[in-house]
């Protein structure tokens, strides 16, 4: 494990014992920006959860962020990879390191469980989907073992853990959701604050036999010109869920593709990948800006509303 040991503090010694830098305002000024991001800077922390699912003596990969103690809500939140995984030689990737620092910032815990790289994956984009061997069930079964870690964790309140994820991890969203034994009710497993997903493939939810609850508030924010996970089968799942008075909400950009909120993202095909609507022709990766900034700020009003978030953030954006 290991975390940032410099704070605040540092920046102060190492001006004291510059004195160089003194005799030139710009270059303090250049210094004290770059001592500040290192000193608010957050480390992850490589934690192993207890994961019998996995096999004996197995155990699922997450990296675990906390908030300063001063900003810490009891709150914390379950984010879900695609199918990409978390990011390049096991560091975050833009999407997910700027999701993480909004959350934070407002003094919410991060646990990212890595689905993939425990089961020896870097990723599945370029996988058909017949050929997959990591199930969706798989990915839920991670979820449940990540929830019952993060309740016995010091600090954190039980009844304040959100469950967000993005495409791969969206559709993990959608089925840990609507996972139940065939009879009784959701397992506390399976309850959460909250629930968001990004763009999920709700292609299986669109069938009439399709589960009809779900067992948390559950927020879906896509874009209605998504080629690789179509919004019309999410627009059906959430239509049945409402009429059957189940609490969600759905939100359809105008024009945003697939990973819209993506703040280093860039506009492009991905002809490497063979699952999108239209087959064997790849699929529309691309940023937009607005649409990100609205997801974030209904996000935000949403949280606020559970009442997860303690500190005041000096910005919505992620």
């Amino acid at each position: 494990m290991s975390r940032s040991v410099c704070r605040s503090g540092c920046a102060a010694t190492l001006l004291r014992s510059a004195s160089w830098v003194a005799a030139k305002p710009l270059l303090q000024g250049v210094v004290l920006a770059l001592l500040g991001l290192f000193a608010t800077r957050t480390f992850a922390e490589n934690i192993k959860i207890p994961a019998p699912h996995l096999g004996e003596d197995k155990a699922l990969r997450a990296q675990w962020f906390a908030p300063e103690a001063s900003k810490a809500s009891g709150a914390a939140a379950i984010l879900l990879h695609g199918c990409g995984g978390l990011g390049a030689k096991g560091n975050l990737n833009a999407r997910h390191n700027a999701a993480k620092d909004w959350l934070l910032e407002r003094g919410i815990a991060v646990v990212f469980p890595e689905s993939f790289t425990s089961r020896r994956y870097e990723e599945v984009c370029t996988v058909k989907m017949q050929s997959r061997t990591i199930r969706q069930i798989d990915r839920v079964e991670d979820v449940i073992a990540t929830h019952a870690w993060l309740k016995k964790q010091p600090g954190i309140d039980a009844n304040k853990i959100v469950l967000w994820g993005w495409s791969h991890g969206g559709s993990t969203v959608l089925n840990t959701l609507t996972h139940k034994p065939a009879l009784g009710d959701f397992s506390d497993d399976v309850k959460f604050a909250e629930a968001i997903a990004f763009y999920p493939g709700c292609s299986p939810f669109a069938k009439d036999n399709a589960p009809q609850k779900i067992s948390s508030p559950l927020t879906i924010l896509m874009g209605d010109a998504d080629d690789w996970t179509p919004a019309a089968p999410c627009a059906a799942f959430a239509a049945r869920l409402k009429n059957n008075d189940q609490p969600v909400s759905i939100t359809l950009y105008p024009g945003a593709h697939h990973d819209f909120d993506n703040p280093a993202g860039k506009h492009r095909v991905r002809s490497e990948v063979p699952n999108g609507v239209n087959k064997e022709k790849g699929v529309t990766v691309a940023p937009d800006p607005k649409a990100r900034e609205d997801a974030m700020a209904r996000i935000d009003a949403l949280l606020a509303k559970r009442g997860l978030i303690v500190a005041k953030p000096t910005s919505i954006k992620p």
